[in-house]
C-alpha cells in the first residue's frame, strides 16, 4: 500500500500566486540547465580572480590580504544568514511550485535581517579584537553585501527548483559584470580596498534586485519581504541539518585565512590567498559536471553497480583534467606567479606549489562526495566533513603560528586528502570498488610527455609553454586511448577516447 506524506499547514493570509509551470524535456534540459550553470560559476569566477589579481598587483600582499580576510570572515558566517534554506527551497519548490511565493518572501526576509545583524557584529567583533580601521570597515561592508548576496541566492534557489537556471545566470552575470567594472575605476580613483568593497556591495546589491526582480515577473505577482511566521517557524527547524552542514563545510574550507590573518596579519593572508584562489578556482569544472550527473546518480540508486558507472565516469573525466593541471602548475609555478601577480608575490610560490598538489584530490573528491549522497550515505558525509574541520582547526592551530601561510598550505593538503580517503572507503562500502587507481595513473602517464617538454622549454614565453604542453599531454592521452581501444576502435580515435573513460555497464 502506499503511503502519502502528510499535508503541511497553509500559513494564514492569502493563498500565494501559482509558480511557473513544470519544465519537460528530458536530457535536452538537463543539458541546457548544466549550460547554464557552467555560465553562472564562470561569471563568478572570472570577476572574483580578476578582482583579486587587481588589487594584488595594484597593493600587493597587505591590501590584498585585507580584501580577502573580509570576504572570508563574512562567507565563514553565510550560514547564519542563509539558515540552510538553499536546497530545501530548491527541493520543496521543485514538489509544490505553488508555494514559491511563502519561500521566496520569507527566504529574502530571513537573508536581510540576519544579514543585518551579522554584518554589525562583524565589524563590532573585529575591532573588539584589536584590527585596524581599514579591517573593520572591509569586513563591515562585506557582512552587508552577504546580506544581499544571500537574499539573491533565495532567489536562484527558487529558479533552481523551477528548472529556469538561466535566470539565475542572466541576474549573476549582470551582477558580475558591474563587480569587474568597478574594481579597476574604484583602484583607478585610488580608493583602494574601501572602493572594490564598495563596488563589490552595490554588485550583490544590483544581484539581489535583478533576481527579486524575475521572480516577481514569473510569479506574476509583487513579492515583499515578510516572515510568514505560521510558515517559517517549522520551515526554519527543518533547515536546521542543512545550516550545520554548511557551517562545518565552511569552516572547513575558510578558517584557515581567518586564523591566518589574526596570526600573522593581512600580508600572511595576501600571499596565502594568492595560491589558493588560483587553485580553488578550478573545481567548478568538478561542480558542473557533478550537478549534471547528480539526478541520475540518485535515480540510479540503490543499483550500485549503475551509479558505479557514473561515478567512474566523472573520476577518469576529472581525473584527466585535474592531473595534468597539477602537473603544470607544479613546474610553471614561478612564471604563472610572475605572470599574474608580479614579483612581489614571489616568496608565495612554494605555497602555491603545495596547494596545486590537491587539485586532483578535489576534484575527483566531489565526484566521491557526490555520488555518496546520491547513495543516501549524506549523514556519513557530514560526519567525513565535520571531522576534517575538526582535524583542520587543530592543524592550523599547530601549522600557523610556526610556518605561517606556508603551514596553512600543508594543512589543506593533509585535510584535502584525509576527507578524500574517507569518501572513497565510505562509496565502496555502498557502491563497490572504483576506478579511482586508474582515473589518476592513466593522465599522470599522459603528463610524462608534457612534463618534460616543459622542462626542456622552460624559458619560453608562458602562453606558449601552456599550448605546447596542453598538445603534448592531448596527443598522449590519444596514443594511450588507441593503444588500449578494443580491437574494433583502434581505428576510430572518437571511440578509443570513449572507451578509455567508459566501462562495460555505462549507459
Amino acid at each position: 500500500m502506499s503511503r502519502t506524506a502528510p499535508a503541511r499547514p497553509a500559513p494564514p493570509g492569502p493563498a500565494p500566486a501559482a509558480g511557473p509551470g513544470r519544465r519537460h524535456g528530458g536530457r535536452l534540459l538537463v543539458a541546457r540547465n548544466s549550460g547554464w550553470q557552467l555560465v553562472t560559476f564562470a561569471a563568478r569566477a572570472v570577476s572574483g580572480l580578476a578582482a583579486v589579481v587587481l588589487v594584488a598587483r595594484d597593493g600587493g600582499a597587505g591590501q590584498l590580504g585585507v580584501f580577502q580576510f573580509a570576504l572570508t570572515l563574512s562567507q565563514i558566517f553565510s550560514f547564519a544568514v542563509g539558515l540552510g534554506l538553499f536546497n530545501l527551497l530548491t527541493r520543496e519548490v521543485a514538489r509544490e511550485p505553488a508555494s514559491s511565493r511563502w519561500w521566496v518572501e520569507a527566504g529574502v526576509f530571513v537573508a536581510l535581517a540576519a544579514g543585518g545583524a551579522i554584518a554589525v557584529l562583524l565589524g563590532a567583533g573585529v575591532r573588539l579584537a584589536g584590527q585596524g580601521p581599514p579591517i573593520v570597515e572591509a569586513v563591515t561592508l562585506a557582512g552587508f553585501a552577504l546580506a544581499f548576496d544571500t537574499a539573491g541566492r533565495i532567489s536562484f534557489a527558487a529558479f533552481a527548483g523551477w528548472e529556469r537556471m538561466g535566470l539565475e545566470s542572466a541576474a549573476t552575470c549582470l551582477q558580475e559584470a558591474v563587480f569587474l567594472a568597478g574594481t579597476p575605476l574604484a583602484l583607478g580613483a585610488g580608493l583602494g580596498v574601501r572602493g572594490v568593497m564598495l563596488a563589490y556591495l552595490g554588485s550583490r546589491a544590483l544581484g539581489a534586485a535583478a533576481g527579486w526582480a524575475m521572480a516577481c515577473r514569473e510569479l506574476r505577482s509583487v513579492l515583499l519581504p515578510r516572515p510568514h511566521l505560521a510558515f517559517l517557524r517549522p520551515t526554519l527547524r527543518r533547515t536546521i541539518p542543512f545550516a550545520l552542514d554548511d557551517a562545518m563545510s565552511l569552516t572547513y574550507i575558510r578558517v584557515d585565512s581567518v586564523i591566518l590573518g589574526f596570526v600573522k596579519g593581512p600580508t600572511a593572508v595576501g600571499l596565502y590567498t594568492a595560491g589558493t584562489n588560483l587553485v580553488l578556482y578550478l573545481n567548478v569544472l568538478a561542480r558542473v559536471l557533478n550537478t549534471a550527473l547528480y539526478p541520475r546518480m540518485s535515480r540510479a540508486w540503490p543499483d550500485s553497480h549503475r551509479l558505479g558507472c557514473y561515478r567512474d565516469v566523472s573520476l577518469r573525466l576529472l581525473g584527466a583534467i585535474g592531473t595534468p593541471i597539477m602537473v603544470g602548475s607544479l613546474l610553471l609555478a614561478p612564471a604563472i606567479f610572475r605572470f599574474v601577480y608580479g614579483s612581489r608575490f614571489d616568496r608565495a610560490v612554494v605555497t602555491y606549489q603545495v596547494l596545486a598538489l590537491v587539485i586532483p584530490v578535489r576534484m575527483l573528491g566531489h565526484t566521491l562526495g557526490t555520488a555518496l549522497t546520491a547513495a543516501d550515505g549524506q549523514t556519513r558525509r557530514t560526519v567525513a566533513v565535520a571531522a576534517a574541520a575538526v582535524a583542520n582547526l587543530g592543524l592550523n592551530a599547530w601549522f600557523i603560528p610556526r610556518y605561517s601561510y606556508l603551514g596553512a598550505a600543508v594543512t589543506t593538503a593533509i585535510t584535502e586528502s584525509g576527507l578524500f580517503v574517507a569518501y572513497a572507503l565510505m562509496l565502496r562500502r555502498l557502491a563497490g570498488r572504483s576506478a579511482l587507481a586508474s582515473s589518476l595513473a592513466v593522465p599522470a602517464l599522459a603528463s610524462l610527455p608534457m612534463a618534460a617538454l616543459l622542462l626542456a622549454c622552460r624559458h619560453a614565453p608562458l602562453p606558449l609553454l601552456v599550448a605546447a604542453g596542453a598538445l603534448a599531454y592531448a596527443a598522449a592521452v590519444l596514443a594511450l586511448a588507441l593503444a588500449s581501444a578494443p580491437p574494433g576502435a583502434r581505428r576510430r580515435p572518437q571511440a578509443a577516447l570513449t572507451a578509455l573513460v567508459t566501462r562495460p555497464g555505462w549507459r
